[in-house]
């Protein structure tokens, strides 16, 4: 990331300057906070696609979707998700009065972006890949997949407004945004730019609500956290959007005074049941802000709504803050995965500014196991607050708290650990797995390119870069290959050599961070989620199958086997995913203070790849012009 310099000067902060949000509680900030302060609860049947065979049918939808700008934008190449987005981002901007009413651009172009989202625009994909699965032409296919990439809602955001500074997309399933939300903090902190809009956006799709079904985590009619007779989640989707700007606050205006970002290592789908991981995402919080236990005056909870997250997170809770008021803003507008935390980020800030605790809706009889916090309940509470905690937890462990604040307090200056120096590497590519077969390939110039008909009959005649999965299974241990995917695979033999060339034992890495970038994430995972739903029917969808389709589940699981209980950062950035891997890894030594980085990227070929790319037009049989699609 290129620096500017001082980051905002003396007594500089990380100020909330402009707030928008799209949720089913209606269009707007004012109907999001108006919603959750009354603890009006916004939960129905699904309207947005068939839930015939699905286990439940209920979800917290957007009903009426505003009308975003889009001055430079084609509708037809819109998905939902980037609706969502835009008229979100449209609202902050024009708070934070940085939208110009006359051209709809910005007021700064430098100003970067960072949108996190569990899914996308994955809509189309369903769309697509249900046509191909029906035999189906699909009609107007570059318009369903015109934002297929997790990373389009980021780049129509800066087509739109023209914006043109740093710009990251962060996938962490259910807390991205609240990933998001850490990233712009210190690109701030970093001098990397003067403001960041931050954007959570989801759109409730039929991958998502059958996998969180085969979990059997999905209550039928609404979700009632912390209550003794809680069900499960229930799935939302929406937009939060946030502007940051680093600058001295003014009287009553919230900043967001540090974060912590932790890996739970007790399992992909379930939390540490004591609450320990919880306590050190909150610890960890505090310290980065500057805070102690007695100053939180409240904690806007992940608060699910499932029975093992809610005990496990009021009993983390507890342990840290004691008897603090607490409630969940999922119990209006249910679980909106990668825009969760940015949704709940503005209920947290605006509770600060009105001085009012919202309530958890449908907490009828609180659960004994929760009986350590104060919940709020019935109506709003209104208290004086100074300082507030949100709590966001994910797949794979990756826990987010945020910490804001009415006052700015003192911040330690970003510290440097020297110069970022390479002192170990892995590879996995056609050439085989390790760093001699690909230096030795690049040597003599020889191709890796081979015919794909390995990937299906219809592949035969294309070309690519495919890797011997057979041979990179050799360097993973038989008991670990039934928890990983294809990408998993790729990216646990190259961190093992890198490791191993560096003199490091592959466990016990503890608090080093890991640095993971993928274009696509999971894609034939979540094809096969799909295929598997087409076929046979909800009932029949796989839970492993559905956990190893996340973007951040190879780098999770990498963690979780190398005892990494710091940060993982997930980015995804397209053709440069890996270089904004590496960009981030170098920031955290030179500004972020980390002594050890582990930074890897992963992607991977397949028919669900393939097919995308050849309806776009990127990829055709033979050697004439086009892409060359590679793995490893």
């Amino acid at each position: 990331m290129s620096t500017r310099g001082p980051a905002g000067g003396a007594g500089a902060a990380t100020v909330v300057a402009g707030l928008g949000a799209v949720s089913p509680l209606g269009a707007g900030r004012a109907a999001l906070w108006a919603g959750a302060a009354a603890g009006r609860a916004a939960f129905g049947p699904i309207r947005l696609f068939d839930t015939t065979g699905h286990r439940t049918g209920a979800a917290s939808e957007v009903t009426a979707p505003p009308e975003p700008p889009r001055r430079r934008l084609p509708a037809a190449e819109l998905s939902r998700a980037d609706r969502f987005a835009l008229a979100a981002a449209a609202e902050a901007l024009s708070d934070a009065g940085l939208l110009d009413p006359e051209t709809g651009l910005a007021a700064d172009p430098d100003m970067g972006i960072v949108v996190g989202t569990a899914a996308g625009g994955i809509l189309g994909l369903e769309a697509f890949f249900r046509a191909r699965f029906e035999g189906r032409v699909p009609e107007h296919p570059r318009r369903m997949l015109a934002s297929f990439a997790l990373s389009a809602v980021a780049a129509n955001l800066a087509r739109e407004f023209g914006i043109r500074g740093p710009r990251l997309t962060t996938a962490t399933v259910c807390s991205s945004s609240g990933l998001a939300l850490a990233a712009a903090h210190e690109l701030l902190r970093w001098g990397a730019a003067a403001r960041v809009l931050v954007v959570g956006a989801e759109g409730l799709s039929e991958v998502t609500h059958a996998g969180f079904n085969s979990l059997r985590a999905v209550a039928p009619d609404r979700c009632r956290p912390f209550d003794r007779d809680r069900r499960g989640l229930v799935l939302g989707e929406g937009a939060g959007a946030v502007v940051l700007e680093r600058r001295p606050a003014r009287p009553g205006e919230v900043v967001l005074r540090g974060y912590g970002l932790t890996t739970d290592l007790h399992h992909f789908t379930a939390p540490e049941p004591k609450g320990e991981a919880v306590a050190a995402t909150l610890r960890a919080a505090l310290d980065s802000a500057g805070l102690g236990p007695a100053d939180v005056d409240y904690v806007n909870a992940h608060g699910t709504g499932t029975p093992l997250n809610d005990a496990a997170e009021a009993r983390g809770i507890a342990a840290v803050l004691g008897k603090v008021p607490v409630s969940s803003s999922k119990s209006v507008f249910g679980h909106a995965l990668g825009a969760a935390s940015a949704l709940e980020a503005l209920v947290t800030a605006r509770a600060l500014r009105e001085e009012t605790v919202p309530p958890t809706a449908g907490l009828e009889a609180p659960d004994p196991a929760c009986a350590g916090l104060d919940l709020v309940r019935g109506e709003a509470r209104r208290a004086p607050l100074r300082h507030a905690l949100s709590n966001s937890f994910a797949f794979g462990g990756s826990n987010v708290a945020l910490a804001f604040s009415r006052e700015a307090g003192a911040e330690a200056a970003p510290a440097s650990a020297g110069r970022p120096v390479i002192t170990g590497m892995g590879a996995v590519s056609p050439f085989g797995p390790g760093v001699g077969p690909l230096a030795e390939a690049l040597r003599e110039g020889r191709t890796g390119l081979r015919d794909l008909a390995a990937f299906g009959a219809e592949w035969g005649g294309f070309l690519g870069g495919a890797v011997d999965l057979e041979a990179v299974k050799g360097r993973v241990p038989p008991a670990r290959r039934r928890h990983l995917n294809r990408m998993g695979l790729f990216l646990e033999a190259a961190v093992d050599e890198a490791l191993a060339s560096a003199g490091i034992e592959p466990r016990g890495l503890g608090p080093v961070p890991l640095v993971y970038g993928s274009a696509f994430g999971c894609a034939g995972n979540v094809h096969g989620f799909f295929t598997t739903l087409l076929a046979e029917g909800p009932r029949a969808a796989s839970p492993q199958d559905f956990k190893l389709s996340v973007t951040n589940a190879p780098a999770a699981l990498a963690a979780q086997r190398l005892g990494i209980h710091g940060p993982v950062w997930v980015f995804s950035a397209d053709e440069a995913s890996w270089e904004a891997a590496l960009h981030w890894g170098c920031d955290l030594v030179r500004r972020g203070g980390a002594r050890r980085v582990v930074v890897a990227a992963a992607e991977e070929l397949g028919d669900a790849i393939l097919a995308i790319h050849r309806a776009l037009g990127f990829v055709a049989p033979g050697p004439g012009p086009g892409y060359r699609l590679g793995e490893g």
